[in-house]
């Protein structure tokens, strides 16, 4: 392979270039085994194969190395520094920093016979390029880039250049022309993500391979398209895959691959962070392995292999531990490993400094000259708190790194020489802006305390004011903000502080009026200092670009209602998913879908407000932990989602001069949506949770800033209790001051019993301010209710005695009237003697005529038993003629015109059909003969007079003439039916007729012998 690839070599080069290896790198492979100590734990094959690649890409001729050129001794120098320079990185790159200066000594002594470094520093500390032919060393620190600061680059874009962004961008683009994997460790806060991300997008802005003709197409300069995946504990490998293929272009069915003549390279960071499945298995660290191994995936669905060509992985990770797992070595083996030392504090000072002197280059002088005290006061107060204030189980996010110093510096780019024009204020701001990134996050007054005191000696020690303890933080509370000035635009408002506290509430109540007016749901805060502080630290956060928060207290403590109100304050909307059953991922993912399209393609400036309460499954957090990162969520849209977003985006792409592009808008659409959106997090302490996803989801930390909702003192306590009363009447101001004295005594002293509980039974009990609140309101409640009970029975009693009197009166005007009507009632009185005795005769003869009516009404029920058995007979005889009535007067209505006709076509009808026809004659009240029956049949009407005949008035001496058809036993309707079917159906009539007729006759009966006694 190294003759394909390094053209020109002979078979004695080639022979040098392998004794090389069979001399030097079993000693070097046997000193890394027993004497150093890596990161990531390597295999020799790995650490082998990495120093042939990187020997291969340093003797390419794109980078100066002509083998033709070099014959003999000179072939052999040169070999020997590539060799050496290459092992240097390939063998002891992994190497933690502590091993370094003992693997400096073992390299310069072993590789003593074929080069020489140079003196001074460590091996790993020079550069090897090419001048006239040769490779030449020099330190890097001499080709580090100066950093040229422009105010008009976001901060989170600045890079400053330091030794080892230089050496670690080299080496990373030294592999990646030769295909080969880069992983890069360190502890956290080191800079691995910022050095890989920043060499890849200056390897993709680097000019095209077409204007450097004379590299060819070995270089990935120019040729590169970076994209970032970002691992945590939930990463799937299904997600994984799906993001992987979205970047890639679709050659064939089978193969994917980067455009024409590019290289796709996809960095993974946090590459160990994905937990273990039930079988210790890693599977998203298995699709990544699969894809090393046989370069392609299986298809989800179909089953079929996928080639995946013109791509390359690179990754970060730190070392295991605190919810990173152990990785595989089968994967490993597949990286070329290197270890990015933690950077000194002259590198840190370096720079800090480089952005500091050039952000104050427009201020006063007095103020520029305090950019080195500073950065060196900032620099020992971040060593001082991340060596003394260590991570404990209840002080978990205790972990400090270089990433929070950077947020302090970002918080003070925010002034202008208009606001901050003298030392004393800067010193101000530098003390605000450390507090806001370190002690906001602290858990306890302890820890707060003692960062404060740290503050107010380093700014002593290193001249930056001679403010004590008490003038700094007692007497005064440093506050600053950017909403100071309502009314402006938010882009116009300036980061300022604030000089008074009463003006400050009262701004703040105003803004709270109006945002009572301009939402239905409305707050009612109460603006004691802690909570105005809150306000003031996240409205700092949303004014910073990509500022995120996380809100860290127990349930109640107005995380939510102060985000709200600070995101108003800011200008911003706020969003918020609302929960219902059924609630899952798919719904999630449309409501992130609706703020991305709010975010990125309408460009609004938006707050998303995420509480842990709406944590239904915990994928919920594995997005938000990318849209922390990297701002995309591994396949939120749709192929036919990102081809809209493209073609929305691409008018502001044109207006605003980007790249308008399909990779370039969608790049541009979450670069946007990252501007524009700003994510809060409110998490509970409460449990393991916390504690879990911080270890799980590292963006949760190291991507926002902490806010931590401690106990409300007493004096916000009283605060509250004083402004819920002030409506209330309790007598006096003196009796309101007593009852809020004593909510907040009730209060703290359930507190206090609380810790004593857990002192003594290891069990929590907690209290918020939600309970809190809940008290007073509970008082103000019974209030009302018992002082409702009191007009209720004070109404009672006025009552009672208004009805009591009432009463007197009418009773005394009652006896005046009994005595002049006293003569009128003796009169009355025995005229109702004279009545009773009347009455008394009169009984008497009542008795009698009772005894005759109860011998009366004894005959009458026997009379109705009697009576009602009959009702009962006729009923039964009636039930049965009805159904023969309705199937004569259905046989009627099948009846046609040709069946009339039929009957009237007999010129002498058979003896049965002109029986019939005398019978119908004699109920219609006709002679009963074959003329008067053939012109009866003749009538139009015929058929609807046999339908609304009158059966109930049939006349008795008809129903005797048709007697004699009845009692015929010819005269029955299936022997009518034999000569007739139509003259069947009369028959039927007049038989149901005479039923009828004498069913209801047995109930008129009935009903007269049933009325005759009465």
């Amino acid at each position: 392979s190294l003759c394909q690839a390094i053209p020109g070599l002979s078979q004695d080069q080639l022979g040098h270039i392998y004794s090389l290896f069979d001399k030097y790198v079993g000693a070097g492979l046997e000193w890394i085994r027993k004497e150093g100590t890596e990161y990531l734990s390597s295999v020799d094959n790995n650490l082998t194969t990495s120093l042939m690649m990187l020997v291969q890409s340093l003797m390419h001729p794109s980078r100066g190395f002509k083998a033709t050129d070099l014959q003999g001794d000179a072939f052999h120098t040169t070999m020997g520094r590539l060799f050496g320079f290459a092992f240097v990185w390939a063998i002891g790159g992994n190497l933690a920093p502590t091993c370094r200066d003992a693997f400096d000594e073992f390299a310069r002594s072993h590789l003593q016979d074929v080069l020489n470094f140079p003196g001074g520093g460590q091996v790993y500390d020079y550069q090897l390029y090419f001048k006239a032919g040769m490779p030449e060393f020099k330190q890097w620190a001499e080709t580090v880039p100066t950093f040229a600061y422009n105010k008009a680059v976001p901060y989170f874009q600045m890079l400053v250049p330091t030794v080892d962004t230089v050496r670690f961008s080299y080496l990373l683009e030294a592999c990646l022309d030769v295909q080969r994997s880069v992983l890069f460790t360190g502890v956290t806060g080191v800079g691995k993500s910022v050095i890989s991300t920043a060499a890849l997008d200056a390897l993709a802005a680097a000019p095209s391979p077409a204007d450097q003709a004379d590299q060819g197409n070995h270089r990935i300069a120019g040729r590169l398209i970076p994209y970032t995946v970002v691992f945590s504990a939930q990463t799937s490998s299904f997600d994984t895959q799906m993001l992987i293929e979205s970047k890639l272009d679709k050659k064939r069915k089978t193969r994917y691959g980067a455009p024409v003549n590019k290289k796709v390279v996809f960095f993974v960071d946090d590459i160990n962070m994905p937990a273990r499945e039930q079988y210790g298995a890693q599977p998203a660290i298995e699709l990544l392995r699969q894809f090393q191994d046989f370069r392609g995936f299986y298809d989800r669905k179909k089953l079929f292999w996928k080639d995946i060509e013109d791509t390359v992985l690179c990754a970060a990770c730190a070392p295991p531990g605190g919810g990173r797992q152990e990785v595989t070595s089968r994967l490993l083996r597949h990286f070329t490993m290197l270890a990015i030392p933690p950077p000194s504090d002259t590198a840190t000072k370096t720079i800090l400094s480089s952005i500091l002197n050039g952000f104050l280059a427009e201020f006063a002088a007095d103020v520029r000259a305090m950019a080195g005290a500073l950065v060196n006061a900032s620099i020992e107060a971040y060593n001082r708190i991340s060596e003394e204030l260590l991570p404990t189980p209840d002080k978990s996010h205790y972990t400090f790194n270089l990433r929070d110093l950077s947020k302090q510096f970002q918080g003070m780019l925010m002034v202008s020489p208009s606001t901050c024009s003298d030392k004393e204020a800067l010193a101000r701001l530098w003390m605000h802006e450390a507090c806001r990134v370190f002690a906001d996050r602290l858990v306890c007054t302890e820890d707060r305390e003692y960062f404060q005191q740290m503050l107010v000696e380093l700014s002593s020690k290193h001249s930056l004011s001679t403010m004590s303890y008490s003038d700094a933080f007692d007497r005064r509370h440093i506050t600053w903000g950017g909403f100071l000035r309502p009314g402006l635009d938010r882009t116009e408002r300036r980061y300022e502080e604030v000089t008074d506290g009463a003006k400050l509430l009262k701004l703040l109540e105003d803004y709270l009026d109006e945002y009572n007016m301009n939402n239905t749901a409305t707050m009612n805060l109460v603006f004691f200092q802690h909570a105005i502080d809150h306000v003031c630290r996240l409205s700092r956060v949303l004014r910073q670009p990509r500022g995120n928060a996380m809100l860290v207290g127990v349930g109640g403590s107005g995380k939510q209602s102060l985000t709200r109100f600070a995101s108003y304050i800011s200008g911003f909307k706020t969003f918020q998913i609302e929960l219902s059953r059924g609630y899952g991922v798919a719904e999630f993912r449309e409501d992130l879908k609706k703020l991305y399209r709010t975010a990125g393609v309408d460009g609004e400036p938006i707050v998303f407000l995420f509480s842990d309460t709406q944590i239904v499954q915990e994928c919920f957090l594995e997005d938000i932990n990318n849209m922390l990162n990297s701002g995309e969520v591994p396949g939120l849209f749709a192929t036919e989602e990102k081809d809209r977003i493209v073609i929305d985006i691409r008018e502001w792409m044109e207006k605003t001069g980007g790249n308008p592009t399909k990779d370039g808008c969608y790049s541009a659409f979450i670069n946007r949506v990252r501007d524009n959106l700003h994510i809060v997090l409110t998490m509970s302490p409460v449990g393991d949770a916390f504690r879990a996803r911080c270890r799980q989801f590292p963006s949760l930390i190291n991507c926002c800033t902490i806010d931590w909702f401690s106990n409300w003192p007493a004096e916000a306590l009283l605060s509250v209790s004083q402004t819920f009363l002030a409506n209330t009447d309790l007598g006096s101001r003196a009796v309101r001051d007593a009852v809020a004295q004593m909510c907040v005594h009730i209060h703290r002293s359930v507190e206090d019993m609380s810790v004593r509980f857990y002192l003594e039974l290891r069990r929590r009990y907690y209290t918020t301010p939600k309970s809190y609140l809940d008290l007073i309101n509970l008082y103000l409640q019974l209030l009302q209710e018992k002082r409702q009970e009191l007009r209720q029975a004070r109404d009672r009693l006025l009552d009672g005695l208004r009805k009591l009197n009432e009463t007197n009166v009418l009773v005394t005007s009652m006896k005046a009237d009994l005595a002049r009507l006293q003569p009128e009632l003796e009169a009355k009185a025995a005229a109702t003697a004279d009545l009773l005795v009347k009455v008394a005769a009169d009984q008497q003869e009542a008795e009698k005529v009772k005894a005759v009516v109860a011998a009366e009404e004894k005959e009458v029920k026997a009379m109705q038993v009697q009576t009602q058995g009959i009702a009962d007979e006729a009923k039964a005889d009636l039930a049965e003629a009805l159904p023969a009535l309705q199937a004569a007067i259905d046989s009627l209505k099948a009846l046609n015109k040709n069946d009339i006709v039929e009957i009237k076509s007999f010129p002498k009808p058979p003896l049965l059909v002109q029986m019939t026809m005398e019978a119908v004659c004699i109920l219609k009240q006709e002679k009963p003969d074959w003329e008067t029956a053939k012109r009866v049949l003749s009538d139009t009407t015929f058929m609807k007079s046999l339908e609304e005949f009158d059966k109930d008035n049939i006349p008795d001496i008809v129903i005797k003439k048709l007697k004699k058809y009845i009692d015929d036993p010819q005269y029955q309707p299936d022997v009518v039916a034999k000569q007739s079917r139509a003259a069947m159906s009369l028959c039927m009539w007049t038989r149901a007729m005479d039923v009828y007729h004498r069913q209801a006759s047995s109930q008129w009966l009935l009903a007269c012998s049933s009325s005759s006694p009465c």
